[in-house]
Formats: structure tokens, sequence, C-alpha cells
């Protein structure tokens, strides 16, 4: 296993050279041509933690400013002094830094071989994006962070003897987001075609656990901590790292940075 570095590191652009299928050159001393060759076949772009979410953010935040001072015009400066974004608006803020916290620590365990993170992957032919994919030793993980506050529980809501998790932050029941990961699934599972487990993440980067509390799985969906999520990552498995770094390099070609 490749060591990890466990410092705390900036994800705000990163790339990564990918072995690819079948490789076996000897790239001990290469020429300059050879370097250029391999950079330009390997190169991939993982793309950059909650950098849609914060350029949705801003473009809503000065569209906001710019509306005011075509209403008001010389008192718009006082109005947005004393009002604050609608929170329509701010959760997109909130978003973006729960993806960036997130990102940083996965960061930590990305290795370029046994361990690939890609960030804010596109889904085409949709609005929506995907905020972490990580391919490990054990599968692919098509992670959803989340900046909530409040303890999370799986709580049960069936009756009689019929169980039915719910998952709740706080008082609010969220299972919605268990249900939301159904297409992020699909169009990752669309792209490994079967060589590999797909699995799905949601990880809270500012929740309350009980002291007790470990992961817990709602629908098929594991939910946890950044630590927690970790371990899970950085277990043995199946994929080697050649075939981590084929299946990397096709995600991220097939599903571009957002």
């Amino acid at each position: 296993m490749v060591a990890r570095h466990h410092g705390i590191t900036d994800c705000a652009s990163t790339a990564a050279v990918i072995p690819q299928e079948g490789d076996q050159t000897d790239r001990s001393e290469p020429d300059s041509d050879s370097r250029f060759d391999l950079a330009d076949e390997t190169f991939i772009d993982r793309g950059e933690a909650g950098a849609s979410s914060a350029r949705r953010y801003r473009k809503l935040h000065e569209q906001r400013e710019a509306a005011a001072r075509d209403r008001l015009g010389p008192l718009a400066g006082v109005y947005l002094a004393l009002t604050e974004d609608p929170q329509s608006t701010t959760a997109w803020a909130v978003g973006s830094d729960g993806e960036h916290r997130l990102g940083r620590y996965l960061e930590t365990l990305h290795d370029d071989e046994s361990i690939v993170v890609l960030h804010d992957r596109r889904i085409p032919g949709s609005r929506a994006n995907i905020d972490h994919i990580v391919v490990a030793p054990t599968g692919v993980y098509v992670i959803d962070a989340k900046n909530y506050k409040g303890r999370v529980q799986r709580v049960d809501k069936g009756r009689f003897f019929a169980t039915e998790w719910h998952l709740y932050v706080g008082r609010r029941d969220c299972t919605k987001l268990v249900t939301g990961m159904g297409r992020q699934l699909d169009t990752v599972r669309s792209v490994v075609d079967g060589e590999a487990d797909v699995r799905a993440a949601i990880c809270f980067v500012a929740a309350e656990w009980s002291l007790l509390a470990r992961p817990f799985e709602i629908g098929g969906v594991w939910v946890g901590w950044a630590k927690a999520l970790g371990k899970q990552l950085s277990s043995a498995g199946p994929l080697e790292t050649d075939r981590i770094g084929v299946l990397a390099r096709r995600i991220a070609n097939a599903l571009p940075s957002a």
C-alpha cells in the first residue's frame, strides 16, 4: 500500500497523471519528447471541490446587487448593507464550503495510484453535478458532501412489524438525500460498466454524532463522517492500481469537471 500524505492541502485545482491500461513502458529515464507524450495521454483534470456551487452563489449574489442598484440608485449601498442574500442564494455558498472541506480531506488520501479523487463532476445532459468520486481498492464511491447542522440519526418510521428507516438531521427528515443519490449512481455505473462495485455515500462535514455513533446504511447508501469515510476508502480490496488508474481516467473523461 502506498503511503498517504496526511497533511491538509488545498484542492483548488487538482490534476493527475494516471497510468494507461496495458502500459508497461520503462519510464526510468524518459527523454523530453516521451515526457510530453505521456503527460498528453494520461493527464486528467481532477476538478476543484465546490467550484460550480461557488460560481452559482457569486452569480446570484451579483444579480441581487445589480438589481438593487437599478431599482434604488444611490440608496442601493445602504439597502445592501442592511440586508442579506436570501436563503436560496446562501445555500449555494454553504454547500460549496461543505464540498471544499470534504475535498480538502479527501486530498490527504489521494495518491494517484491506490486512491484517485475526482471533484465536482458534471452529469452530461443535466445541470446536476456529483460532488466527489473516489476510485479506491474496494470500488468506486459516489460521494455527496452535506454541510448540515444537527445530530444525524437513522430513525425507524415503520408501523407495527414493518421497518422503514429515515435519515434525520436534527428534527429534519432528510431521507430525500438518500433517494436523490439514484441518478448519480446510475450515471457512474453506466461509465464503469460493471468493472467495479459502485457505491453511494453521504458525508456530513459539520453535523453532530452521538458518542457511540457508527456509520450506517439506508437504502444501500452509506451515511457517515469524513474520517469514517476515509477508513472505508483506505480498506484493502480487489482493485489493483493499474485498474484504479484506468477507471479514474475513464470516469474523468466521461464526466468532466463542472
